[in-house]
């Protein structure tokens, strides 16, 4: 020690012994720390706080920097009095004891340390053996083993340490540096034991969190490397100062220190930057909402993480009133909320899966339940987790210095809190009547099944539905905003009032297309007439009907053209047959055989369910030029009337071959009228053919009496009359 320290030692002496000189310097100190008191209190004003990191921030250059450059001027003389320190004998004699103190007392303790793991070798084996299960209460239990195994060893070490430390008569100083050496290793070994128990490198099948052997090796290493650093350099340093080192030369260590153990903490971060950020993007899916963010945050998360540390070191290493105290609290109740924020979130994720998962007795009895139900599911989790969110985005802005519950508590925080409620209520309230409309719109179409009409109007009622819902919403929300909606509606009034002129044509087809689907006047496949037009009925919309004609011709015809609509297949049809018999047969024998055949066609035959009723003899309809009409009827379902009447025109036409009745041709009674006498004169009827060819005959015969007569010599005329007479005499018929 130099004299000049000795001198002030024995200045503070003399003070100490003098009781007025005692309270002025009481009185002294006193004055020093009340200010510094008053200017950080208990609960830190965070606007003082963050001033303080500005002004420190400015006087970086002035104090730190300084400060290190003052000490690298001054580091030769502070090696030159180390080393004059060195050369004294009794701060020799003092590190000469103080080490032989420490290498006696880390023998004994490393000695008892290594028999304390001999004698539990036989049971670490044994937890070893017994470490492949997979239930999780048996991997703690054996963890909790594990761990007290690898404590007990660091008991047995602290025990013999602090011991033979009791036993040995040292100074203050060097029982000081002794127990600062002990605290290291003890603690840097508890901090590895604690890290063992989370990680578990060596067992693999005890560790509780899923982590794979090579992270969790790696992130061992690191903790080791961690812990090694910060705890050995500090306590050794300490001890340092104790012995003999200079203030100024412990502060600028203790300066690179930090800066030390700040480098290892970027390199670890940058090297596992790409693990995490695979981690933080989750499964290649394509990003949307959360999982776009979360994303995003995975490409800068090392970043964030780096500043954090810088700020960390440049708080401690420009020693900020209260400011390491409050990074600490902000980054371990940030830790919290996060944790919490996730723990909250996954218990809501399986109350959800638990209230929206049914049994198999109500999935039965309402088989769209679960699906509507499961409909909503994937929008609750989202509006769920960013609920969570959000909140915990408020904490955390809280903790660092912001006021947000305060703003939320003010005039203006509840004016806009009510009306993000409200906003709120407004959706909720427009889902549930929509579902409501939903739930109403498919129990209509269970009980009505194969209904055209309300296949056909549902939709058009429920996108009807959807627009005016969400058109009310819409405005009740830009009202709640603070958007003035009058103009809206005004415009919207005039807009529609355009639309309505402009479209007079389709507003016409649409309003008769409603009223004639809601009168049930038609339906898909029906067969119907409209003006000139007839057929099957494809499709129907809100605005035209689309017909297929029996040429397979597709007609679409508008609503608004429609006058008179004839349906041939609603909920019965008559198939009316008509049957001519000649005037010579017996009227009743006729009927009779309809009636024969229109009840066999009832009783059996192919198209015995479609007739719904028993054939129906209307009688004589009519007496026709040639022939009798007789009618009947069928009553068969919608559609089947044409192949009922098909069915029957076979049958009827082979009983009445069967039967001899006669299906006549048309007939055609001549009038030749009477003579003075009364009587008609005679009809010749001359068959054709033959005289066609006893014409032929007689031109042959006549032309070869020519040929002769030219021959023999002048001709003699017959009279034409008299020819023709007689051949006429020979085909006559009377």
């Amino acid at each position: 020690m130099s004299s000049e320290q000795r001198k002030d030692l024995q200045a503070l002496i003399d003070t100490l012994n003098n009781d007025q000189a005692r309270g002025e310097l009481i009185a002294r100190l006193r004055t020093l720390v009340e200010p510094q008191n008053n200017a950080t209190p208990q609960s830190t004003d965070r606007k003082d706080w963050l001033s303080g990191v500005a002004e420190s921030l400015g006087a970086f250059s002035t104090s730190v920097i300084l400060v290190l450059a003052g000490e690298m001027e001054h580091l030769p003389d502070q090696i030159q009095t180390i080393l004059q320190n060195l050369s004294d004998p009794a701060v020799i004699n003092r590190i000469g004891w103080m080490l032989a103190t420490i290498a006696a007392i880390l023998v004994a303790a490393l000695l008892a340390e290594w028999l304390t793991k001999r004698l539990l070798a036989p049971f670490r084996r044994a937890v070893e053996a017994r470490s492949i299960s997979n239930r999780l209460v048996d991997r703690g239990v054996l963890l909790g083993i594990g761990t007290v195994l690898d404590v007990l060893p660091i008991v047995a070490f602290a025990a013999v340490a602090f011991g033979i430390l009791a036993l040995v008569e040292t100074s203050f100083l060097i029982r000081l540096a002794v127990l600062a050496v002990i605290n290291a290793i003890v603690l840097s070994r508890a901090i590895i034991a604690i890290g063992r128990m989370v990680l578990v490198p060596d067992i693999p099948g005890l560790r509780l969190f899923p982590m794979k052997d090579e992270s969790a090796a790696y992130s061992f290493v690191w903790l080791k490397r961690f812990t090694y650093t910060a705890v050995y350099g500090y306590f050794l340093l300490h001890a340092a100062w104790l012995l003999a080192l200079p203030y100024a030369a412990y502060v600028f260590l203790s300066h690179l220190l930090a800066l030390l153990i700040a480098g290892m903490s970027i390199v670890f971060i940058l090297q596992i930057r790409g693990a995490v950020a695979g981690k933080l993007r989750g499964p290649e899916v394509p990003a949307v909402g959360f999982a776009r963010l979360r994303n995003q945050a995975a490409d800068f998360w090392h970043i964030l993480v780096i500043a954090y540390v810088v700020a960390v070191y440049f708080v401690w290493a420009l020693n900020l009133p209260g400011g390491f105290a409050f990074l600490a609290r902000a980054s371990f109740l940030s830790v919290l909320a996060v944790i919490l924020a996730r723990v909250v979130m996954l218990g809501a994720m399986r109350l959800f899966d638990t209230i929206f998962t049914l049994n198999d007795e109500t999935r039965r009895r309402y088989p769209l339940l679960e699906a509507r139900a499961n409909r909503y599911l994937p929008g609750l989790r989202k509006v769920l987790r960013g609920a969570v969110i959000a909140v915990c985005a408020l904490v955390l802005l809280q903790i660092w210095g912001g006021e947000p519950f305060q703003w939320f508590a003010s005039p203006n925080g509840q004016h806009t809190l009510g009306r993000l409620i409200s906003i709120a209520i407004v959706g909720v309230a427009a889902l549930v009547a929509w579902e409501v409309g939903t739930i109403f719109a498919e129990r209509l179409a269970l009980r009505n099944p194969g209904s055209s009409r309300l296949s056909t109007l549902l939709p058009f009622l429920q996108n009807a539905f959807r627009v005016v819902l969400l058109t009310i919403a819409v405005l009740i929300v830009l009202s709640e905003i603070g958007v003035n909606i009058a103009p809206l509606l005004a415009g919207a009034g005039v807009v529609g009032l355009a639309v309505g002129f402009g479209a007079q044509t389709l507003v016409k087809d649409i309003i008769t297309g409603i009223f004639i689907l809601t009168e049930n006047t038609i339906s898909v496949g029906d067969v119907i007439e409209v003006g000139s037009h007839s057929g099957l009925v494809e499709k129907i919309s809100i605005r035209t009907v689309h017909l297929r004609d029996f040429d397979g011709n597709l007609h679409s015809i508008p609503f608004g053209e429609v006058q008179t609509v004839k349906n041939m297949s609603k909920l019965f049809a008559y198939a009316v047959v008509d049957v001519t018999v000649s005037y010579r047969e017996n009227i009743d024998e006729a009927l009779a055989v309809m009636a024969e055949v229109g009840n066999d066609m009832v009783k059996d035959g192919p198209l015995a369910s479609t007739i719904i009723a028993p054939f129906e003899v209307i009688g004589v309809e009519g007496l026709q030029d040639s022939a009798v009409w007789l009618r009947g009827r069928f009553k068969t379902r919608p559609l089947g009337q044409w192949n009922v009447k098909r069915e029957f025109y076979r049958r009827i036409k082979a009983a009445f071959d069967a039967r001899g009745i006669e299906i006549p041709f048309p007939h055609r009674t001549i009038y030749l009228g009477t003579d003075k006498k009364g009587s008609a004169p005679p009809l010749h009827v001359v068959n054709q053919n033959t005289a066609t060819g006893q014409r032929r005959d007689a031109e042959t015969k006549a032309a070869k009496t020519a040929r002769a007569a030219k021959a023999a010599g002048p001709v003699v005329e017959e009279h034409p009359g008299a020819r023709e007479h007689s051949e006429a005499n020979e085909d006559e018929l009377t």
